[in-house]
């Protein structure tokens, strides 16, 4: 094959690769969650997004807001993010504000950046827009945030994608993490998606 056609069949620089790729999980905590639109779904396509990230080796990082008062990570999410993954507390809305989250994407080596959690219009805006603006490519999948309202929530997306951060469909970034059908993992990925 020539050189000229191997560089148009490299993948485009916007989708999704799980060597290059950390999911970040916003305060997926039980004060925020009691209010949230739609909270099942979230709930079902973050769960999603942590279980195949930790299938497919993509590093997570998870925050929780000001954790002395609002309270841990939901269990179901501590689980599926894995019992060795410590959330990081934070004050400030936007994850990218705490050194300590700062220091964790550092650590993890990579350039694109997954966030999924609450609230569409104030953590997870704010954590988008600060990330995009260190650099990193940032996807946030619209099914996989959510706000008190729907109307909030609409909002918050579409502040997003006006600043050219990537919205996306949780599924979609697990299939772009894949890749291919036919392998062991696929059959494992099957078993959630269904």
């Amino acid at each position: 094959m020539s050189p000229d056609f191997l560089r148009k069949m490299e993948r485009h620089p916007t989708l999704l690769n799980r060597g290059t790729s950390v999911l970040v999980v916003v305060d997926m905590q039980e004060p925020f969650l009691g209010a949230i639109h739609g909270r099942e779904a979230l709930t079902a396509n973050v769960l999603l997004l942590c279980r195949a990230a930790r299938l497919l080796h993509v590093p997570i990082i998870a925050t929780e807001q000001y954790a002395e008062r609002m309270g841990l990570v939901v269990p179901e999410v501590a689980e599926a993010i894995g019992e060795g993954l410590k959330p990081i507390n934070k004050l400030s809305f936007s994850c990218a504000e705490s050194e300590e989250f700062q220091r964790a994407l550092i650590a993890a080596g990579k350039h694109q950046i997954v966030v999924c959690g609450v609230e569409t219009h104030i953590c997870i805006s704010q954590t988008a827009h600060d990330l995009l603006h260190a650099g990193y490519r940032v996807h946030v999948p619209a099914d996989g945030v959510s706000s008190r309202t729907l109307e909030k929530h609409k909002l918050g997306m579409e502040r997003i994608r006006d600043s050219e951060i990537k919205p996306c469909a949780s599924e979609a970034v697990v299939y772009e993490w894949l890749q291919e059908a036919g392998t062991p993992e696929f059959k494992e990925i099957l078993q959630l998606v269904r």
